[in-house]
């Protein structure tokens, strides 16, 4: 034994468990060389090399081999650590390693993932006997760096879990559940960006709120899931409609919205919202036609720029204008004026609004 120094894998940074595994296999291969070193994982009846080093007994990295006839298994169920001579150990004269790659010499430690259970191991092979009074010299360090390792893997292991509840609570956060649209919480930080653009260059924004007719009475007639199934197929045909670089969301129950940035008339938007709600749609066998009151806020280049509170204040009130005439259409609100839009045959004829159409009220 060389006396080097061991890794210090408590220092103060995130390993790796990759990383770690390095460092392990290059300081026992410096301190006591054998044939093989490796860092292994079970993988049910398998048993994985993840990374070795030396050559003796032509294992490569990724290499598998059968955990159940594995000296690493006869260890982790509790056979000796250290075997100087594995021809003299019972249950290890017999392993795959010992008959059909020659291992004369094993020394090994249990790496255990965070919940006890056995990930796989830390190991030495050897293709002759080795001094045993050095073996047994290394026996405990080695336990200690599996242990480590152990510790390193399950704080990967949580750190990759939390990143992916950090990931899921983001889709959440960004992405309806339900349609797979984006969220309020995306519409509004698209409409503050659009409204600086606004402000800035000079660049039109409109924003048309969309709230779907008598939804109720689907759910009441057909059931919740029917009213839930009639909102995803809106979604996925507005989704195909709208053009790369507006926005369409889901803010809620039946209500939607569009932010239309890319210069496309919000009439020729709001035709195609109204195209869709006239087609028919199967919902678990019957037949559905729905309707929409539709709410359009615009700001053409040179008006003031509104806040985003505002213009959504403009395009709801629009909307309940419609709503207030009796669904099924659209109102336009340009600036500071209420006005009925230029309509398409897709929607019924349009709704005018009266100037001070601020609505206040509820869903």
């Amino acid at each position: 034994m060389r006396g080097t120094t061991p890794p210090d894998l408590t220092a103060p940074r995130a390993w790796t468990f990759e990383e770690a595994s390095r460092e392990v296999l290059d300081y026992l291969q410096r301190e006591l060389p054998l044939g093989l070193w490796a860092v292994t994982r079970r993988d049910d009846d398998d048993q994985v090399f993840l990374d070795l080093r030396g050559s003796t007994f032509g294992l490569v990295p990724d290499q598998v081999m059968p955990w159940q006839g594995s000296i690493c298994r006869q260890m982790a169920a509790g056979g000796p650590a250290v075997a100087p001579r594995v021809l003299d150990v019972e249950g290890y004269r017999d392993t795959v390693a010992v008959t059909d790659i020659g291992v004369r010499a094993y020394l090994g430690a249990p790496i255990h993932t965070g919940d006890g259970q056995v990930f796989g191991t830390l190991c030495g092979y050897h293709d002759d006997e080795v001094d045993a009074e050095h073996a047994e010299h290394l026996a405990p360090l080695l336990r200690l760096l599996a242990a480590l390792l152990g510790q390193i893997l399950a704080a990967e292991t949580l750190r990759e879990s939390a990143a992916v509840r950090e990931a899921e609570l983001e889709r959440l956060a960004t992405q309806d559940s339900l349609t797979g649209l984006a969220t309020r919480r995306v519409l509004e930080d698209r409409l503050e960006h659009a409204l600086d653009l606004h402000r800035t260059d000079g660049r039109p924004v409109s924003l048309l709120l969309v709230d779907v007719d008598d939804f109720k009475a689907v759910n009441d007639t057909l059931g919740h899931g029917a009213g839930d199934e009639l909102l995803r197929q809106l979604a996925v045909g507005w989704r195909t409609r709208v053009k790369d670089g507006d926005t369409l969301a889901r803010l809620g129950g039946d209500e939607f919205a569009v932010l239309v940035e890319t210069g496309v008339p919000p009439e020729t938007v709001a035709a195609v919202v109204g195209d869709l709600l006239t087609t028919r749609l199967d919902l678990d066998g019957h037949a559905v036609t729905s309707s929409a009151s539709v709410g359009l806020a615009h700001v053409a280049a040179d008006a003031p720029t509104p806040t985003p509170a505002q213009l959504l204040a403009r395009a709801d009130a629009a909307m309940y204008a419609v709503k207030r005439a009796g669904g099924a259409g659209l109102v336009v609100h340009r600036d500071d004026a209420v006005e009925a839009a230029s309509w398409s045959a897709a929607l019924p004829s349009p709704r005018t609004a009266p100037a001070d159409a601020a609505v206040t009220g509820s869903r």
